[in-house]
């Protein structure tokens, strides 16, 4: 579900090892493949098991959206606004019939820290570019429901999102490495705990 894709071809090998991006691949890989084995065999062309689907993701993209909204100016990409996908997600639960999240994840004690942001940033997007893969079954879905509220997967179709984040992560500080490491394992928790939760 959650999908970060491999190097830059003008990019060494060594190099991408040593950057924050790949920092954050190595240190969430066992979180990844967690999440992954959670959705194996979940059929998203069914509407109960995709909306079943868009109430967890919502459990837990929906309140990482509202802490990185109390970030301190600076700790975001300037287009931050046009990435959220919460009120899109939303909407598809809407016209599916569902609430939404039962609850709401606990918030953070406070707001993230620059480095923290840029990683609850790197799994949100990574879920973006993992929802490219998702869309493809909702649509060969032969209910409509299923195949018209796809709000959600589609947000930032072709507006090469996932490439234009790399480079903003690019440019963090080296000294962001561990507040990113603790941003994106706290983010893959809430979203295991929201899988584990589904109905």
């Amino acid at each position: 579900m959650i999908d970060e894709t491999g190097r830059d071809d003008a990019v060494g090998a060594q190099a991408v090892d040593q950057d924050l991006r790949g920092l954050l691949r190595r240190a969430t890989a066992d979180a990844h493949h967690r999440l992954d084995s959670g959705w194996a065999g979940h059929d998203l062309k069914d509407r109960d098991a995709y909306g079943a689907f868009l109430v967890a993701m919502a459990a837990a993209l929906v309140p990482l959206e509202a802490d990185l909204a109390l970030a301190e100016p600076g700790a975001l990409p300037p287009d931050w606004p046009a990435r959220r996908r919460g009120a899109a997600l939303l909407a598809d639960l809407a016209a599916l019939g569902h609430p939404g999240p039962p609850a709401p994840a606990p918030a953070m004690p406070r707001p993230p820290t620059r480095p923290e942001a840029a990683g609850l940033l790197y799994v949100l997007e990574g879920s973006r570019l993992g929802g490219q893969l998702l869309l493809r079954q909702a649509l060969a879905s032969a209910d409509a429901a299923v195949r018209d509220n796809t709000r959600f997967l589609r947000h930032g179709e072709g507006q090469r999102l996932w490439s234009s984040f790399a480079a903003w992560l690019a440019e963090r500080p080296a000294g962001h490495a561990d507040g990113a490491v603790t941003g994106a394992l706290r983010a893959f928790a809430l979203f295991e705990t929201a899988q584990g939760a589904r109905p």
